[in-house]
């Protein structure tokens, strides 16, 4: 039987309050009258009467906090037992009356009487029912504990969860020791106490902390105390734990008032290591897509997903319609790992008709990829098979990509050898594509040169000797590139082709750069100076015949500052480009004496010895090959400060005199949710049969995402089309691409989001009047902090068009 120690106060006149405050101090609440605070039964205290620190993490919009309750625990299962007045029957049955306090283990209860059966192990309070401990605090009317089953119950109770941030009413509560709760009449929110501006109302609801999972029946979702849903059986997480059932529920709806796309997604937490979605999922005039995901983790494949959608048919196109993607990666051991995709789409408009909530690869050649790597010291790897489905059909099937079946890579690059760094690469890769293919509703066969395929074995050696030293820096190196083909000539027309090709061709290059700084005063604030000029000369010398292998897997290198060094002109490996050049490049930096680069310039091109040969289609050298230089390249970055930033890039063409790409941009971000970003794009190109500057792209991204205060917010953003159109070409319906305009209000229960959104997809059919289409909708989400949210979608579509808005911070429980 457990020990119960009591023992009787006798306070003299005016020290009751004392005594009393005392106690709850040491029962974790401040030691002030009762009556002083609403809401300290329920741990829960007014912003005034946190610590600075607690005042500081608490937002504008919330009045107070709960504090966790910190009860010193009794051991060895006693139970201590105080009272004003205290009476014991021969039975050893007490009755204590007078500001009764019992403690067992981290548990304090108080009434005003209680009566405690020794023989049962069974309590009973009345007046001032509370318990207190880290997990729950709660107050009622009265109130009874069975210690044999662990059983307390309690009856006209409010209650909190301190930890958890959320609190309740209930006629009854029945607890148990393993954490569960079960509650009669009862309520259930996240809102500050005295603030109701949403619950749940249920006949039953049950918490088990265990699980983390809460049930109700009969639910009501109410608004300001009045029912806006109905429910009957709910179930909902209470923490951050997986549990089986609806999620929230996201919509959208057009400009005519119309729901355009309802989403209901029901979660199956399947087991520990596997969950699936399941979406039906209306879209307007189309009918409803089933979206399923399924995701699982095994120790031997690893991280697995897939994703399904299905529409039967298609009310306006009056077809079936369908999405798989699935992905796979996982590590084997002993440096062995292996990656997986695949994509399969019915058409080509199914992702811009259907916008499915798998995370899908959007790029036109959708991919199928296998690979499979090992990892160990200087030594990789790796065999590969990648096919591709294109989505578009305007691409003609001769520039459709080559797929890879299979390539293995093997590359050894060990550390440093007394100042010698070692670099070997070696490829084996099998290129094939159809040679005819049903696209658009017509046939395409690929004959001659577009039907060849091939073997390809590539062998790239490096030898470097890097020199590093405080003010610069120097690499030497010499390289060998070997290639080596064996096609295929299956439709038999190019009779005089050669179909075994081997060659190699070295490449030399000198890296060297150097660093000065100096240190002044401006304005009264220390910076140092840095002055970074770089020289960097490559020479490869022009290995002919190259036209007569397919280009499987080459592209011209993006053209950046950055690329000026890269020496070359070509990624892939069939173009070994012709390389007789220097590049040079200057690049200065300021840097405060807080560490902050606040500004930063660059500006350099590349000096031409020889024209550039080597072409990727075997086509004629264009005049820009010609030239004794590149355009000049050019960045520009200005930090104001750490949430500023200015920026400028270009690339300028020195015979014609324009620039063939411009860009300007500004951003700023700070941690008190404020997110701007401003830039326009030009890209720009010389038409020499009418000698004059061509625009391909001009464009204007603006938005914004400003926290008004702590509660309310405005977002923005539109990106439009600049370019001029000459009367034949074919142009958006509108010069606005992209827009948003919205708003959003928090406060200490909820959060609203509500935006105005307009998109323009491709139009991709042949007779198409214009190059997009046009589309309106409205989206709004209610997040009830706490339990979820209802509409959702707008957070990521912030967050897509807003720079640094996904690291933005948010309030929650």
């Amino acid at each position: 039987m457990t020990e119960i120690r009591s023992h009787t106060r006798r306070p003299a006149p005016g020290h009751r309050l004392l005594l009393h405050t005392a106690l709850l101090s040491a029962g974790g609440l401040s030691a002030v009258p009762l009556q002083a605070q609403d809401y300290a039964p329920l741990s829960w205290y007014p912003r005034a009467e946190l610590s600075t620190e607690e005042q500081q993490a608490l937002p504008d919009f919330c009045s107070g906090n709960y504090r966790i309750p910190a009860v010193t625990p009794l051991t060895g299962g006693v139970i201590e037992a105080e009272a004003d007045e205290s009476v014991v029957n021969k039975q050893g049955d007490s009755t204590l009356t007078g500001d009764v306090v019992l403690q067992q283990e981290d548990r304090i209860l108080r009434s005003d009487q209680t009566r405690w059966y020794r023989s049962s192990g069974r309590g009973e309070f009345e007046g001032n029912v509370s318990l207190t401990s880290p997990d729950i605090v709660l107050e009622g009317d009265s109130g009874n504990l069975d210690q044999t089953s662990g059983e307390v119950n309690f009856y006209g109770a409010e209650y909190s969860v301190p930890q958890r941030h959320f609190r309740g009413t209930a006629d009854s509560i029945e607890m148990h020791d393993s954490g569960q709760m079960k509650l009669t009449s009862a309520t259930f929110t996240f809102c500050e106490p005295g603030d109701n501006q949403w619950d749940l109302a249920a006949s039953e609801l049950n918490l088990d902390q265990e699980s983390g999972t809460g049930s109700a029946w009969n639910t009501r979702l109410r608004v300001e105390e009045v029912p806006v849903l109905y429910i009957p059986y709910y179930r909902f997480p209470i923490d951050d734990r997986r549990m089986t059932g609806f999620l929230d529920p996201t919509f959208t709806v057009n400009e005519l008032g119309q729901a355009e796309d309802i989403r209901i997604p029901f979660y199956w937490n399947i087991a520990p290591n596997a969950d699936a979605t399941i979406a039906p999922h209306h879209i307007l005039d189309r009918g409803v897509v089933w979206e399923s995901q399924l995701r699982h983790k095994t120790r031997w494949f690893g991280d697995g997903e897939l994703n399904y959608g299905y529409l039967n048919k298609d009310a306006t196109a009056d077809e079936e319609r369908w999405m798989i993607n699935y992905t796979q990666s996982g590590t084997l051991g002993s440096g062995w790992q292996h990656r997986w995709v695949y994509n399969h789409l019915s058409d080509k408009d199914y992702l811009k008709d259907m916008n499915p909530m798998a995370p899908v690869n959007r790029t036109t050649h959708m991919p199928r990829r296998g690979e499979i790597l090992w990892n160990q010291s200087a030594w990789h790897f790796d065999i590969t098979a990648e096919s591709f489905q294109t989505v578009d059909d305007t691409i003609l099937l001769q520039n459709r990509p080559y797929r890879r079946l299979p390539q293995l890579n093997l590359s050894y690059e060990p550390a440093v050898i007394n100042r010698w760094q070692l670099n070997q690469t070696l490829q084996a890769t099998r290129f094939t594509r159809e040679d005819e293919a049903d696209i658009g509703g017509t046939t395409q066969t690929l004959s001659g040169f577009d039907a060849l395929n091939g073997d390809r074995l590539l062998s790239d050696t490096a030898l470097a000797y890097p020199l590093e030293w405080p003010f610069g820096f120097l690499t030497p190196q010499a390289e060998y590139r070997y290639r080596s083909y064996s096609l295929s000539n299956d439709d038999g027309t190019l009779t005089e082709l050669e179909t075994d090709v081997s060659h190699g061709v070295a490449r030399y290059s000198v890296d060297g750069g150097l660093y000065f700084d100096r240190e002044f005063n401006w304005f009264g604030q220390d910076y140092q100076q840095t002055l970074e000029p770089r020289v960097f000369w490559v020479k490869s010398p022009y290995l002919q015949g190259q036209d007569s292998i397919p280009n499987f897997d080459s592209a011209a290198t993006t053209v950046t500052y950055a690329s000026l060094f890269t020496g070359d002109r070509f990624s892939g490996g069939d173009r070994l480009a012709d390389l007789d050049q220097i590049s040079t490049g200057l690049t200065t930096r300021f840097i405060n004496g807080r560490g902050l680069e606040q500004f930063r310039a660059s500006v350099g091109r590349i000096w031409y010895n020889e024209d550039r040969r080597v072409q990727l289609d075997g086509s004629d050298i264009p005049d820009e090959d010609t030239r004794a230089t590149s355009s000049t390249l050019a960045e520009v970055e200005w930090n104001p400060d750490e949430r500023w930033s200015l920026y400028h890039t270009l690339e300028w063409d020195n015979y014609e005199d324009f620039a063939v790409q411009r860009r300007y941009g500004v951003r700023f971000a700070s941690a008190s949710n404020r997110f701007l970003n401003v830039a326009t794009n030009t890209v720009q190109t010389w038409n020499s049969t009418d000698e004059q500057v061509d625009t391909t792209t001009r464009q204007l991204d603006a938005g914004f995402f400003w926290a008004l205060n702590d509660r309310w917010a405005i977002v923005g953003r539109q990106l439009r089309d600049l370019r001029s159109y000459d009367d034949d070409e074919l142009q958006p319906v509108s010069p606005v691409l992209e827009a948003l305009a919205g708003f959003e209000y928090q406060n200490c229960c909820v959060r609203t989001q509500f935006l105005y959104r307009e998109t323009s997809p491709k139009d991709t059919d042949a007779d198409a009047e214009y190059s997009t289409d046009k589309r309106y909708g409205f989206m709004i989400s209610i997040q009830l902090k706490g339990l979820g949210i209802f509409g959702g979608g707008t957070d990521d579509i912030i967050s897509e068009g807003i720079t640094g808005y996904s690291q933005r911070q948010y309030h929650d429980y």
